[in-house]
């Protein structure tokens, strides 16, 4: 049997959790209204920030969806209307450049790094945390790997392509329009149009649109 004591408690209990329910619902309107009011200014700041790090193309309809790493005088050329994830990674060093279509989606993760050439066409969806890198570390024997030179081919990605989450794709690459490739797959060498690969390293699976098995 419950006591006096006891309930006077649990009513007490049940009056502050209603109490702190009320302060953090009256909290998350405001937050709302707060985001709201800041959405416009902080696109705005990240496609400046993106232009200031960047030589190249970066359109105002460049939507980030948070933070994005570029190594400053990175050579970037965005189309119109691309999407980029939070924590995506642009770098080029020397010859290096990267060129985006329009309404390609580059999702949270997504390394892209370029020695020589990488170009993503139109239209095309990259996974969470995928790498694309155009360039190997020289592996000569009788030096160290760390002080060779860098051994880079470029990289072409078609229209309308789709790349898995956590798909590596390696140097010297091409990526036929339509293509798919698997989740966490490594593409070692060229992509046919319009089929879809898988594997390590990834291989012709089947077609796009032929139904599995």
């Amino acid at each position: 049997m419950t006591s006096l004591a006891e309930e006077t408690g649990l009513v007490r209990s049940r009056q502050l959790f209603q109490s702190v329910d009320v302060l953090v619902s009256v909290t998350a309107c405001c937050l709302r209204a707060w985001m709201g009011l800041t959405r416009l200014p902080l696109r705005i700041w990240r496609v400046a920030r993106l232009r200031a790090c960047c030589r190249g193309r970066i359109p105002v309809t460049t939507q980030c969806d948070g933070p994005v790493l570029v190594v400053s005088g990175a050579d970037l050329r965005m189309g119109d209307h691309c999407r980029l994830g939070q924590g995506v990674f642009f770098e080029t060093s020397g010859d290096g450049r990267i060129v985006l279509g329009r309404h390609v989606r580059v999702n949270q993760g997504v390394f892209v790094v370029s020695y020589s050439a990488i170009a993503i066409g139109d239209d095309t969806l990259i996974g969470e945390y995928v790498s694309i890198r155009d360039a190997n570390h020289g592996t000569a024997p009788g030096a160290l790997i760390r002080t060779q030179l860098h051994d880079a081919t470029p990289i072409t990605i078609g229209r309308d392509v789709w790349i898995g989450r956590g798909t590596a794709v390696l140097k010297g690459v091409t990526i036929g329009d339509g293509a798919i490739v698997a989740a966490n797959s490594v593409v070692t060498r060229d992509v046919p149009a319009g089929t879809v690969v898988a594997g390590v390293p990834a291989r012709v699976i089947r077609r796009r649109g032929e139904s599995v098995g």
